[in-house]
């Protein structure tokens, strides 16, 4: 090749780079997040990042201002709040509620909404959620706190990016010295005693119900859903399986149930001669495992079996 042809495709190939360099240049990395003053990086992570890494320390947190609760017979809870950014840094991420019983434990946490405020701005937010009657009425302070884009509001210790805000249930503030205590963890079969289980048929209404008592036997909340499963015979794959209440305890405390139980097909009380009963965090979508054997319940009398018993008196 002569030198005139290497010096043309030198140059085609240096126009090539030019182009390839200008259309697929990358953003910069997370780590690579404006520096307030006094050196710590701020929390800048974007939303939707998965993989942000751990949360660096931030030197100057989010602050919340003018917050207000709503809470209506339904369980929806609607908050307001203004969050101000001392940074310099656009700070993004998520806002949690978290509800604390009367000795400072966490009953939930859970995410309510999504923030972006620039560094040196404030900005307002209007987030909803729901809860129901069981944890709200439990609940003696509501925490509001933010935490950066790949951080879960349930994870543990938590890793807030603004300054807690506490409040009581009313919506007014309250005290700010308590820390942010960890969100609940996941209760075990082992957390709950079961006692008091009793199967009754017939009245109103006509299906039977189920009464059981759970004691929370552990040093922390529990919460749980109650399951009864109706198997044809023992070691046999269940007929039926329904979710029998829901119950969230303090450390030492105990709730009694009555529910009613419904089948899904009715005849499944006729084929049935074991009933066991399991308590789960998530019900029946996950008990009955090697480490939860459940609990025997005894069969109601049949109706037919009643009527004889009544005719031979």
């Amino acid at each position: 090749m002569g030198s005139d042809a290497r010096k043309v495709l030198g140059w085609v190939l240096m126009g090539l780079a030019v182009v390839w360099g200008a259309g697929c240049k990358k953003d910069a990395p997370a780590a690579s997040a404006p520096v307030d003053a006094g050196g710590e990086a701020a929390a800048t992570v974007d939303a939707g990042v998965p993989d942000a890494g751990a949360l660096a320390k931030v030197s100057k947190p989010l602050r919340f201002s003018n917050v207000g609760l709503k809470h209506v017979q339904d369980g929806g809870v609607t908050v307001t709040y203004t969050l101000t950014n001392p940074g310099t840094a656009q700070g993004r991420g998520r806002t949690c509620l978290m509800l604390l019983d009367e000795r400072g434990l966490a009953i939930d946490s859970r995410l309510i909404g999504f923030i972006t405020v620039k560094g040196g701005w404030e900005d307002t937010f209007e987030d909803a959620t729901s809860v129901d009657d069981l944890r709200w009425n439990q609940a003696r302070s509501l925490m509001l706190f933010t935490t950066a884009s790949a951080v879960s509001c349930s994870e543990s210790p938590p890793a807030p990016t603004s300054e807690p805000f506490r409040m009581l249930p009313t919506g007014t503030p309250a005290p700010a010295n308590l820390p942010l205590p960890d969100p609940p963890p996941d209760s075990t079969p082992a957390d709950i005693e079961v006692s008091g289980l009793q199967l009754r048929q017939g009245g109103t209404p006509p299906d039977p119900t189920l009464t059981y008592t759970v004691k929370n036997v552990s040093d922390r909340r529990a919460s749980g859903t109650g399951c009864l499963r109706a198997y044809a015979r023992e070691g046999s794959y269940a007929l039926e399986e329904v979710d029998v209440g829901e119950f969230d305890l303090a450390p030492a405390a105990s709730s009694t149930q009555t529910v009613p139980v419904a089948f899904h097909k009715a005849r499944h009380w006729e084929e049935a001669t074991v009933l066991r009963f399991f308590v789960d965090p998530y019900g029946c979508e996950m008990s009955g495992g090697a480490g939860n054997p459940g609990l025997p319940v005894d069969l109601p009398a049949k109706a037919d079996s009643e009527e004889a018993h009544h005719d031979a008196e």
